[in-house]
């Protein structure tokens, strides 16, 4: 039977007055979309692997949840469907847990919306916590108070759309060595500090110890181009890529990304992650062509590439600028070290 056959017969004198009443349907169900991105394009098929949702009544009381994975996500029709009744809910979705062996939930059972935190797991290495591995995509949505009315001589089919937010970002860093001379894994090191390690139901940050993310993979390449003043001369320039993963990233927290020189011991790259990478937040807009904020411009970019450039001494060539996302970008002339 199709869908619309089988609507039509649910439906089919529900509204009528009889001696024997037809209880009209009603339903309540729960999709999701993960449209807060910087295409502003819903990507939930493809970057959503599982979704847990919650909802709770007006005294803050857990009265449904469910989870879903696998194929059935990737649907453009997907929805979960709910027994709830008559009333006003909050709905908290944590998305992309199951699996996940680098965050853990506080429980899946909760009695309050304010359990549901959510754990960055870290390695303990001389005192630091360390996280070296690529994270896989930590969602988050929230809807409240929303209202959910039947008609009892009409159906009633009402869809809570529930927008998500993407914790999770992919941060590349390449040094390039200007002159073409080699430079090994060994050379440098990179890593990203941050307190963002715990998340309370809101999504917003807790209070938690500094983070060392370190990278996860490591690659050498090497660039040949055409030279500057002869045309038939290349130039050779040698590149040293370092992948990272981390948490969220607020306007106003502490990242810092540091290169460091590993023969001699000596930080040679030292800034305040957030303030470089919304250098270029510029060069994006929303729908309207307006300018968006610098939380909602984190939020909404989860895949950053930093390009530094190493004169013959191994140190930063400030001079040279940074790309950023392909971007070009004028850093600081005070370099904070």
């Amino acid at each position: 039977m199709s869908a619309a056959v089988l609507l039509a017969s649910l439906t089919a004198g529900c509204s009528m007055v009889t001696d024997d009443p037809v209880k009209c349907p009603a339903q309540l169900r729960v999709r999701f979309v993960y449209d807060y991105n910087i295409k502003f394009a819903d990507a939930f098929t493809n970057e959503v692997k599982s979704v847990n949702v919650w909802a709770f009544d007006p005294s803050g009381n857990l009265v449904w949840s469910d989870a879903a994975s696998g194929d059935a996500l990737g649907s453009r029709d997907f929805y979960l469907e709910t027994p709830l009744t008559e009333g006003e809910y909050d709905f908290v979705s944590w998305c992309g847990l199951k699996d996940n062996s680098s965050f853990d939930l506080a429980t899946y059972t909760p009695k309050s919306k304010e359990e549901l935190k959510v754990t960055l797991k870290t390695i303990s290495e001389d005192g630091m916590d360390i996280s070296d591995k690529r994270l896989p995509g930590l969602f988050h949505g929230y809807v409240s108070e929303v209202r959910y009315e039947i008609d009892p001589y009409n159906p009633t089919f009402k869809t809570v759309t529930i927008p998500l937010v993407k914790d999770t970002k992919d941060i590349r860093v390449m040094l390039q060595h200007l002159d073409g001379s080699p430079i090994e894994n060994r050379d440098f090191s990179v890593r990203i500090t941050d307190a963002n390690a715990k998340y309370d139901w809101n999504n917003t940050l807790l209070s938690s110890p500094t983070v060392y993310y370190k990278p996860w993979a490591m690659k050498y390449g090497q660039v040949t181009a055409p030279g500057q003043q002869d045309t038939k001369a290349v130039s050779t320039v040698a590149s040293l890529l370092f992948e990272l993963s981390t948490g969220r990233l607020m306007e106003n927290s502490g990242a810092m990304l540091t290169v460091h020189r590993n023969w001699d011991d000596r930080d040679i790259i030292r800034i305040p992650l957030v303030d470089y990478l919304l250098l270029v937040k510029g060069h994006y807009e929303d729908k309207n062509g307006k300018e968006i904020s610098d939380q909602e411009y984190l939020d909404r970019q989860d895949d950053y590439s930093m390009v530094f450039f190493i004169d013959k001494h191994s140190n930063w060539y400030v001079a040279g600028g940074i790309y950023i996302n392909n971007w070009a970008a004028v850093p600081p002339q005070e370099n904070p070290l």
